[in-house]
C-alpha cells in the first residue's frame, strides 16, 4: 500500500478491490500503524457485512474502531491510557453517528442484510456499491483526524 496516498483513498481503493468495509478501513490504516496488510485484512475478515453479513455493526465502524485500537490500545495494564482510547472511540462513534444517523448495517442502508431475502434486495438496490463506499470513506477520514494523521 502505498503510504503516499490519503487513507480515504488507500481505503476506496482497497475496497474497489473487492475488500468488505471492515478490511477496507482497517486495511487503509495497517502499514502506517505497524501491522502488515494481509494480516489486516484477515484479522478485518469476519467483521464485514456487519459481523459475518449479519447485518449488525456497520464493517466501516469496526475496522475503524480497530484501527484507533491499533494506534491508541493498550497491550499492558494502563488505566489512563484505556480510558483515552475508550475516548477515541466514543467521538468516532458520535460523529459518524451524526453524519449518518446509525452505527448498524440496517440503519444505514435501510435494510436488514442478516435476512436472506433482505440481502438480496440490498444486492439488487446495488447499495454495497453506492452507499457503503461513503461509510467507508467517512468512517476512515473520521479515524484518521482523532489520530492526528490528516487534517
Amino acid at each position: 500500500m502505498d503510504l503516499n496516498l490519503k487513507f480515504e483513498d488507500q481505503a476506496n481503493s482497497l475496497f474497489k478491490a473487492r475488500f468488505n468495509c471492515a478490511q477496507s478501513t482497517f486495511g487503509a490504516f495497517a502499514e502506517h500503524l505497524g501491522l502488515d496488510l494481509k494480516a489486516a485484512i484477515k484479522i478485518a475478515t469476519p467483521f464485514g457485512g456487519g459481523m459475518g453479513r449479519n447485518g449488525h455493526l456497520c464493517g466501516a465502524v469496526s475496522g475503524a474502531i480497530m484501527a484507533l485500537g491499533l494506534a491508541e490500545g493498550v497491550s499492558e495494564y494502563d488505566k489512563e491510557k484505556e480510558t483515552a482510547c475508550y475516548d477515541l472511540v466514543r467521538q468516532f462513534i458520535n460523529r459518524f453517528s451524526a453524519q449518518h444517523g446509525s452505527l448498524t448495517c440496517p440503519g444505514l442502508l435501510g435494510v436488514d442484510i442478516g435476512d436472506p431475502e433482505a440481502l438480496q434486495q440490498a444486492r439488487d438496490q446495488d447499495l454495497f456499491h453506492t452507499l457503503c463506499p461513503h461509510f467507508v470513506n467517512d468512517a476512515t477520514r473520521i479515524a484518521a483526524e482523532l489520530l492526528g494523521l490528516e487534517p
